[in-house]
């Protein structure tokens, strides 16, 4: 276990190299495709990860959807104009920083148990239920199976579960307790979410998006929606939000482990 827990604190220190700082959301992004792509297509919640992580910085950003808003609604006086954008980047930066936790727990969680021939070894790293659900997905790629979409969609519901419940509730909830400004809390609470693979006129109206249970309700809806589309329309479609290069879309491997390489190895002139 000595062994196995030092090999996790290097996965997650790899993570968090990759990662970079909060705002860098088009690495991990590509990198969260990586880990869908090496799943052999079997860990979903990789794959709507790096759409939610992109359309988040596309609205919450003040320069997104809603910074515009602001922007009109306070035309005529800059300096509340000047205090609401800085409300909605302190939320962002939250955001950012929620998105980046997930991605160390994404990347680092699988890449450990895929080590693994008995996944279920890092359960007391990584909990029971998380271990048998990477098992799985690990056990039908090395078999060059994908898995069905029932049982892939009850794999997604495990690991999403954890990460809204453990890492991104309560980063929300600590977000949401700076807002002093009801309208701009109003905005934020009640976002309407249209990522790019949904159909035409397909949104979901959140009614309170501090609500960890309505989070996790849309999430799934968000898998059901892709498995409709079909996971490679899902892929294809994140061009749409302009933040990963055309590079990427080309050749998803091989730009990402030049990025890997590039970041890796920017991180260790860093620590020298």
């Amino acid at each position: 276990m000595t062994d196995l827990a030092a090999r996790y604190a290097a996965l997650r220190a790899e993570a968090t190299a990759l990662a970079g700082a909060p705002a860098d959301i088009r690495q991990r992004a590509a990198l969260l495709h990586r880990v869908y792509l090496d799943s052999g297509g079997n860990h979903a919640f990789a794959e709507i990860a790096a759409h939610g992580a992109q359309w988040a910085y596309g609205f919450f950003e003040t320069t997104g959807t809603l910074g515009k808003v602001i922007s009109y609604r306070y035309v005529l006086n800059r300096a509340e104009m000047g205090r609401r954008h800085a409300m909605l980047q302190g939320f962002a930066d939250g955001f950012k920083e929620a998105n980046r936790s997930v991605f160390i727990d994404t990347y680092s969680q699988f890449y450990l148990t895929a080590e693994l021939d008995d996944p279920t070894d890092a359960a007391a790293l990584v909990t029971d239920d998380l271990a048998n659900a990477l098992g799985t997905i690990h056990e039908a790629n090395r078999s060059g199976r994908v898995l069905d979409a029932d049982v892939r969609r009850e794999l997604f519901q495990r690991v999403l579960r954890r990460e809204q419940t453990v890492t991104v509730g309560p980063k929300v909830d600590e977000e949401f307790a700076k807002f002093d400004c009801p309208i701009l809390r109003a905005c934020v609470m009640k976002p309407p979410v249209r990522f790019s693979y949904f159909p035409k006129w397909t949104w979901f109206w959140f009614k309170n998006f501090q609500d960890t249970e309505e989070r996790v309700r849309r999430a799934h809806r968000c898998f059901d929606i892709a498995e409709q589309a079909g996971w490679p329309t899902v892929f294809d479609t994140m061009r749409r939000y302009e933040v990963l290069p055309n590079e990427f879309f080309t050749d998803p491997r091989g730009y990402t482990e030049g990025l890997k390489r590039r970041l890796s190895a920017g991180s260790t002139i860093a620590a020298a």
